[in-house]
């Protein structure tokens, strides 16, 4: 018999390789120094090396199984806490301007103080990738009706996720610690694009039944957001030079919720 998901070492939790072209086909400018924070094995330091070769490659990566296989993609492979490191010492020339946080906010337990830590690192324009999956999921909140919240190895439940964010709380938390939005896309596949396929093509509004959920959908937009299996972004710092749409992903406000706590 195996063990449980929770008498399972962290370190065993492995990821496979993988290049996130998904999220890299995002990029507008050419990077030069980039920082991969959660490098995993170096997938992504590979594809980035062949394609800018002159650029600089910082990687951070706790697992030291995992760190030392990226390091013959990285130009730096670091183990520690990127807020805190004094990469000027390390041979930083130039500010960071392009910054990889693939799958890694939802791991943290307080994604805002890193992001907030990272400002004062990155250049002016800078590009900062990051991958999110999506808590409002339509098979997430099917799997909730019927009253099984199952942690696994990996996906949208992996056991190690410990913050859980909606497109709308991504932007929260994107605009209140520094950065805009300057590009989101939806990423969906399984049996995520097999239902969105079936589906994209129904008048809207109307309702979608999946099992015993039923929703009722606005538009093709919104359909894609219940079908993500993940939210991509690309951000830049805002400098506090904000629309009036943007200023209230900024501020405290929220729309009325119905899930039980208090300030």
């Amino acid at each position: 018999m195996s063990d449980f998901i929770w008498q399972r070492k962290e370190n065993n939790f492995t990821y496979s390789d993988s290049p996130r072209y998904e999220c890299l086909n995002m990029l507008v400018r050419k990077p030069t120094n980039v920082l991969d924070i959660g490098c995993n094995v170096g997938s992504v330091g590979k594809v980035l090396r062949a394609n800018f070769p002159e650029a600089q490659l910082w990687g951070c990566e706790f697992n030291e199984e995992a760190a030392k296989i990226a390091a013959q993609h990285y130009d730096h492979i670091l183990k520690e806490d990127v807020t805190t490191v004094d990469f000027s010492a390390l041979g930083l020339t130039q500010a960071f301007d392009m910054v990889c946080l693939f799958d890694v906010l939802e791991h943290l337990y307080n994604p805002w103080q890193l992001l907030q830590g990272l400002l004062p690192k990155l250049s002016h324009d800078a590009q900062v990738l990051v991958s999110l999956p999506n808590a409002s999921h339509i098979l997430v909140l099917l799997d909730a009706l019927r009253g099984h919240w199952r942690y696994q190895n990996y996906g949208l439940l992996d056991f190690t996720h410990i913050r859980f964010f909606t497109d709308f709380d991504a932007r929260k938390i994107f605009y209140q610690t520094g950065y805009r939005v300057e590009e989101m896309r939806h990423h969906t596949f399984g049996l995520a694009q097999d239902i969105f396929n079936q589906l994209q093509h129904n008048s809207f509004p109307g309702s979608v039944t999946i099992d015993k959920l039923s929703v009722r959908v606005e538009s093709r937009e919104e359909l894609a957001r219940l079908c993500a299996i993940q939210n991509l972004y690309r951000l830049t710092p805002h400098h506090g030079k904000l629309s009036e749409e943007e200023k209230q992903f900024a501020s405290t406000d929220y729309p009325q919720t119905f899930t039980f706590g208090g300030e």
